[in-house]
């Protein structure tokens, strides 16, 4: 069994690394939202332990940042007290169980066992808007032309960006957020270089068959429309 820690200050994570490792886990510890999303990427892991940086607060945006990024593995967060409506957030955000400390290990432990024993929630393999399908396990988009599906290769920072996306349509997502999302947190890539990426994916699944599926919003960002639309009927995109 592999478990991931997420610990900004890396305080708990120096208590509960051994304590893990001693119930029989292979221990991986993050202090960054980055980090911790690399990590996940990169290994198969069974269960992941989000260490509140600060009382009251539940790091929401990184459990947030972990199922979008597809992690399905059961998320447990310590917290350092904190609201009801603070534990309702993170709950809602992806987390599996929160637990406030200070709190004995054999119960972080035996929640841990009661996690690992659930079905695992699996993510499907395939994203689809329109004629436009997103393949998750081969990394690769498929789009229909003329009754045919045509297969495009992505680069994997083109399908990271194509991926957030599609998971949320007509939703505008903004440059910073796609910068977090393709880059991980700590990032420096600029503006530009968010747009560059989009340029190159826009090549790629519209203009080829004459859509305009992801479109502009000046000032705020990109949208990504339902993918039932041709080129000659928007008028947003750029």
């Amino acid at each position: 069994m592999k478990a991931l820690i997420v610990d900004e200050g890396g305080r708990v994570a120096e208590r509960l690394h051994p304590a893990l490792e001693q119930e029989g886990y292979v221990v991986e510890s993050a202090q960054a939202r980055g980090e911790a999303l690399w990590l996940a990427g990169e290994s198969d892991v069974d269960v992941v332990v989000v260490c509140s940086s600060r009382p009251g607060v539940h790091d929401v945006p990184t459990i947030a940042a972990l199922r979008e990024e597809g992690e399905s593995a059961p998320i447990l967060v310590m917290a350092r007290r904190g609201s009801s409506n603070e534990t309702v957030a993170a709950l809602d955000s992806g987390a599996d169980d929160v637990v406030v400390s200070p709190v004995p290990f054999a119960e972080v432990a035996a929640r841990l066992r009661a996690l690992t024993r659930r079905p695992p929630t699996l993510l499907p393999d395939d994203l689809t808007l329109g004629d436009l399908r997103l393949d998750r396990a081969a990394r690769c988009a498929v789009r229909e032309d003329k009754g045919e599906p045509v297969t495009i290769a992505l680069s994997a920072r083109e399908f990271a960006l194509l991926e957030l996306l599609m998971r949320h349509p007509g939703q505008v997502i903004s440059r910073a957020r796609i910068a977090d999302h393709v880059w991980g947190a700590g990032h420096e890539a600029g503006s530009n270089v968010v747009d560059q990426v989009v340029s190159h994916l826009r090549a790629k699944l519209d203009r080829p068959f004459g859509r305009r599926d992801i479109v502009t919003v000046r000032g705020a960002g990109y949208r990504m429309t339902n993918g039932a639309h041709p080129a000659s009927g928007m008028s947003a995109a750029s």
